[in-house]
């Protein structure tokens, strides 16, 4: 199992040392610290930002805004 979590800086040795006993009991193999986020390329920023338009693009095709186009798909 993978498990992200973002700890405050100020606690993260509190969390830390009862990873390191939940460790020790066995109750978890390993773990691992992580200190850089991961970064989105600038491919997968572009997809999320369109994503988020298209409830706006919904919204307002159901208001009749926007331009009709006529399109036609052949499968």
């Amino acid at each position: 199992m993978h498990l992200n979590i973002d700890i405050d800086t100020s606690k993260s040795n509190i969390f830390l040392d009862l990873l390191n006993v939940l460790k020790k009991d066995n109750m978890i193999n390993d773990f691992q610290v992580v200190t850089t986020p991961n970064k989105l390329t600038s491919y997968e920023k572009e997809l999320l930002q369109d994503i988020k338009q298209i409830p706006k693009a919904i919204h307002n095709a159901n208001n009749k805004q926007g331009i009709k186009k006529n399109i036609t798909l052949d499968f």
